[in-house]
C-alpha cells in the first residue's frame, strides 16, 4: 500500500539526513521508496530551487516566494509523487506545504494571509495529501550551530529574529494541522531516527 510521508521543520533541523536514513530503513523493510525534496525533484523544481535559494537572486516579495515554491511543489506532486503513490511506492518528502505557510505567511513581517496561503496549498496538492507530516523541532540556536559548517543560502541568511519566527511558526502550524506529528529533533540523531521509525510504524502499518 502506498504512503506519503513528509519531513519538515526549520533550516538545520536535520530533515535531509533523517529522510535519507528513513528511506534506507524503509527499503530494508521491503518497501519501494521514493525520496523527493522541495523545491526540486523535477527539472522545473530544481531550476526554481536554484533561483529561490541563491543569494544572487536578491530580495523577493513573500508573494513571489510563495508562488514560486508552490509552482515547484505542484510539479513535484503531480508529476512525481502522485504517480509513485499509484505504483504503490512509499514517498518520503523533504519539506512541504507547511514550509510555505510558515516561511511566507507566519515568519515574514508583514506576511501573507495565512488562510489564502492554505487555500493555495490545497489547490496545489489536490487529493494528493501526505498521510503524516513529521515536524522536526529544534531551537534556533541549535539549528544555527548545526549549519555552521556550510554556507547559508538566501533564506538561511536571514537574521536571528526571522528564524525565531520560523520556529514559532512551525509550532503553530503543527498544532493546527491534524496530519502533523511534532518531533524533538534537538536530541542525538539516532534517537530522532528511532522515534521516526516507531511513529511511522504506528502511523503507516
Amino acid at each position: 500500500m502506498s504512503r506519503y510521508v513528509m519531513l519538515d521543520g526549520p533550516d538545520g533541523c536535520g530533515k535531509s539526513s533523517q529522510a535519507r536514513a528513513l528511506c534506507e530503513w524503509l527499503d530494508g523493510q521491503g518497501a519501494r521508496v521514493l525520496h523527493v525534496r522541495e523545491p526540486g525533484s523535477t527539472p522545473v523544481g530544481e531550476a526554481l530551487r536554484q533561483l529561490l535559494l541563491a543569494k544572487t537572486t536578491g530580495a523577493l516579495l513573500p508573494l513571489t516566494e510563495a508562488l514560486l515554491f508552490s509552482a515547484a511543489r505542484a510539479q513535484t506532486v503531480l508529476a512525481v509523487v502522485a504517480p509513485a503513490l499509484q505504483r504503490g511506492e512509499v514517498v518520503v518528502a523533504e519539506r512541504g506545504y507547511l514550509s510555505t505557510l510558515v516561511y511566507q505567511a507566519l515568519a515574514f513581517e508583514p506576511g501573507l494571509d495565512f488562510d489564502w496561503v492554505l487555500d493555495l496549498q490545497r489547490r496545489v496538492h489536490g487529493p494528493t495529501l501526505p498521510d503524516v507530516i513529521f515536524v522536526l523541532d529544534v531551537p534556533p540556536a541549535v539549528a544555527a550551530q548545526r549549519r555552521r559548517w556550510r554556507t547559508d543560502d538566501r533564506i538561511e541568511a536571514r537574521g536571528a529574529d526571522y528564524h525565531d519566527r520560523v520556529r514559532a511558526g512551525f509550532l503553530r502550524a503543527a498544532a493546527s494541522e491534524p496530519r502533523a506529528v511534532l518531533i524533538d529533533a534537538a536530541r542525538p540523531f539516532a534517537q530522532v531516527q528511532d522515534d521516526l521509525r516507531r511513529r511511522i510504524s504506528e502511523a503507516l502499518p
